[in-house]
């Protein structure tokens, strides 16, 4: 009979596998054949399935523990709004301040202006929010990320080591998008992958700190998440030289500063609030 102090562990592990296994089991062929080695055009149409492996894992185990009152707990987890007007224009407001202060001071630097896909569409902004959150990996993740895995994570570990775990496995998470060709794949997979892993991480920090801050909100995450990924769209810095770097020191200065705002609340307990 499985220890109960060990069961917490057990379901990351399988959560994190589940996700994990499920997303490269699309992700690798559809890389895979992107690059030639498989002649199968199906892999490609099919990769799209990939991104929703976190998802469909914390609904299976959720359903597997807690049946369909944990899956409706969770899921209503991601409609909580009713968290201070100062943490959403957090949410709102944070990682597009950053991401564009990185791309002007990388086009600064450099003198090269990369082409903005948001050009022209800026009316559009709203419905293309909408479009990544329900389709760009905020829907996808954050119920598996932030709704499972962190708050099983900082029952054990502290907000500190929790985040550094689950940014690493996040990070790991994409690293089949590496082996797509350039040309074939997003911006956010041409920049190295030792860059790439140590941003994730950086970024991790900033969703658990919202995180605890919302009560547990998943909404403040999936919102969160759908700011960043768009504010890259609309701020292209990743198709300039440095801005992987600027991105990552930028990042990482935010990380440290919202430690140092309460650090023995990261190094010490765990849990939200």
């Amino acid at each position: 009979m499985v220890e109960t102090s060990s069961r917490p562990r057990m379901e990351l592990a399988k959560f994190f596998a589940l996700a994990v296994g499920i997303t490269w089991l699309f992700w690798i062929p559809d890389a895979l054949a992107k690059r030639g080695v498989l002649s199968d055009v199906m892999w490609t149409n099919l990769g799209f399935f990939g991104a929703w492996g976190p998802l469909i894992a914390a609904l299976y185990l959720v359903a597997r523990q807690k049946g369909w009152n944990g899956i409706k707990s969770l899921l209503k987890r991601g409609t909580d709004y009713r968290f201070g007007k100062g943490w959403w224009l957090v949410v709102l407001a944070l990682f597009p301040v950053v991401i564009s202060v990185a791309y002007v001071i990388s086009i600064s630097t450099k003198g090269v202006v990369p082409h903005s896909e948001a050009e022209g569409q800026y009316w559009f902004l709203p419905f293309i929010f909408f479009a990544v959150l329900f389709t760009g990996g905020p829907l996808q993740e954050e119920f598996g990320w932030r709704g499972y895995a962190l708050p099983r994570l900082q029952d054990m570990y502290s907000p500190f080591v929790s985040s550094l775990i689950l940014g690493f496995v996040w990070g790991v998470w994409h690293l089949p998008q590496f082996l797509v060709p350039h040309e074939k794949t997003g911006m956010f997979y041409i920049t190295p992958v030792w860059s790439f892993l140590l941003t994730v991480m950086a970024a991790s920090f900033v969703y658990t700190w919202v995180y605890n801050h919302t009560a547990g909100s998943v909404l403040s995450a999936l919102v969160l998440h759908a700011q960043m990924n768009l504010s890259f769209w609309v701020f292209p810095v990743l198709y300039t030289e440095t801005g992987h770097l600027w991105i990552l020191g930028l990042f990482a200065a935010t990380a440290v500063a919202i430690v140092l705002t309460s650090p023995r609340s990261w190094l010490v307990g765990g849990g939200t609030g």
